[in-house]
């Protein structure tokens, strides 16, 4: 399957976090829609599968974590399809969350290398 098949959603609400994940995921042929928040991107799971969910960890209205947790009682299929974004690894709340599931964390600033191999292992998976 091609990237261009594949739907990527990007949760942050910083835009040049946002503004560079959607501009390097769109050259590297992904289809990508952003949202600056969890409520919007539950909305969204509603009504189109992705196949990789980027989402940062502090958003304003629902924390990472809480969003993990509706997706997981949701849209279990997509659970191990989310990669989170962070700049607080130093958070014992934050670190706890990430060392209790298996998904895969990009410690901001991350590079453009890291993004894509993040999205490649993720699509990998059958």
């Amino acid at each position: 399957m091609s990237e261009a098949m594949h739907r990527i959603l990007v949760v942050d609400d910083e835009p040049l976090i946002l503004e560079m994940c959607v501009e390097f995921l769109t050259m590297e042929g992904y289809s990508v829609e952003s949202v600056r928040d969890a409520r919007d991107a539950l909305s969204l799971l509603d009504q189109t599968t992705y196949d990789v969910i980027l989402s940062d960890m502090k958003m304003p209205f629902m924390s990472g974590a809480r969003f993990h947790e509706l997706i997981r009682e949701r849209h279990p299929e997509l659970i191990e399809r989310m990669v989170f974004i962070t700049g607080d690894v130093l958070n014992t709340e934050t670190k706890t969350f990430l060392e209790n599931i298996k998904n895969h964390c990009l410690t901001k600033p991350f590079s453009l290398k890291e993004l894509r191999e993040a999205v490649k292992n993720i699509i990998k998976r059958p």
